[in-house]
């Protein structure tokens, strides 16, 4: 079994690349679910609550390792203390320096953008916002026109670098320091894997199995996986999470993975799901990549009179807005916020020729992530922030106070 740190506050030498990657029948919860898990996954199980709710009927297989897997849910409901750096940088940060931020175009991108910009500020900088669309020819043609006039750092969240390996050459060749996140080939292309990258996707996918076996108190063996295949990090955390059943219940688990393409996923996503719980009745928990899969689904698992609890990735505010009414048995949300100045701050700090360690991503991941429930979901209201006061924190490691 692979070992989960359980969270406290990183003392790390140097940053770890941020990323993106957002009724009580049909979630297993009771009208008492609010009472049970105590914001701790250990804690809330008594045989008959988990964190997540009222357990399904039925004593749990003694092959399955439910503490293991509470313990690595409890890893991410604990609060966080601080951001995960703690070492100032090697110099003071030069305010001509010039930052160029590829903007992906869409609505996630939008609000990144906006705090990027008051990291920016912060530190003294004024960055440029480059949008680069959804095509592969937007972004060929948006990078192409950063190297005729290159900056000397630019930031790339969520662009697959297959799109602009020419430019990156070239950007990289020039003595440009390049960032990215959220990708899960970083590797294959001379980066560093970054927060909600490869080995981001390889915890989520062990967490979503564990959160599985919680949810259902240890008496299921049968579970799904609905994946969306063209999402590289989904197809990554499905592979993992059935790693992690091997390893959670010594093989006595099975792991279905069923693909809902992503344009299907937003208008019929739903639908999919339901059509393939109801066709097989055997599923204990389902789990998915994509959250926002499972919106509206609760009402139409009572309408259809199944009821399989459900855990998502990127919980979205619909997905939310459900835990916190007890109509979805739980989620998983991420700290944006840190997540962008993070960006910024591993640009910083490269860019001043501060090693970058391997981070340690069973630490690290649920220092910016967080697993909610009925009883912590109104974490997730309105964004979920990790730590409050950190742009505080980074202005002091940037001696911008």
């Amino acid at each position: 079994m692979r070992v989960h740190h359980p969270r406290a506050s990183v003392g790390l030498t140097a940053a770890a690349a941020a990323a993106l990657v957002l009724a009580a029948c049909s979630s297993g919860l009771d009208d008492d679910s609010g009472d049970a898990g105590g914001g701790s996954a250990s804690d809330g199980a008594s045989g008959d609550t988990s964190v997540f709710g009222a357990c399904p009927a039925g004593e749990a297989n003694d092959s399955i390792d439910l503490a293991g897997a509470q313990e690595l849910v409890d890893d991410y409901m604990q609060p966080a203390e601080s951001i995960i750096v703690d070492e100032p940088l090697a110099e003071p940060i030069d305010t001509d320096l010039t930052v160029a931020y590829m903007d992906n175009d869409t609505p996630v991108g939008a609000l990144m953008w906006d705090e990027f910009e008051e990291a920016a500020a912060a530190a003294g900088l004024s960055a440029d916002r480059v949008s680069v669309g959804v095509s592969a020819e937007s972004v060929n043609t948006a990078f192409s026109s950063v190297v005729q006039n290159p900056p000397d750092i630019v930031i790339a969240p969520t662009i697959d670098p297959t799109f602009y390996t020419d430019q990156l050459e070239q950007l990289q060749e020039g003595g440009t320091t390049v960032v990215t996140g959220s990708i899960t080939n970083a590797e294959d292309f001379g980066l560093q894997d970054g927060y909600g990258g490869y080995g981001t996707s390889v915890e989520n996918g062990y967490l979503l199995a564990a959160s599985a076996i919680t949810v259902t108190c240890g008496t299921a063996t049968d579970f799904v996986f609905y994946n969306v295949p063209e999402f590289g990090f989904s197809n990554i955390s499905a592979e993992a999470a059935g790693e992690a059943f091997e390893e959670f219940c010594a093989g006595e688990c099975t792991l279905r993975v069923v693909d809902i393409p992503v344009a299907q996923m937003s208008t019929g996503g739903a639908d999919a799901v339901l059509s393939d719980l109801q066709a097989h009745p055997e599923t204990g928990a389902f789990i998915t990549g994509v959250d926002e899969i499972q919106v509206g689904l609760p009402a139409k698992q009572d309408l259809a009179g199944i009821d399989v609890p459900g855990i998502g990735m990127s919980s979205t505010p619909p997905n939310v807005e459900q835990i916190v009414n007890g109509d979805q048995a739980g989620g998983f949300v991420v700290d944006f916020s840190a997540f962008t100045w993070l960006l910024l701050d591993q640009g910083l700090r490269l860019e001043q020729g501060m090693d970058y360690p391997e981070p340690d991503w069973p630490t690290i991941n649920p220092q910016v992530s967080m697993v909610l429930t009925h009883d912590n979901a109104d974490l997730g209201v309105g964004g979920y922030v990790a730590v409050e006061d950190y742009q505080d924190q980074f202005a002091v490691l940037w001696g911008a106070q």
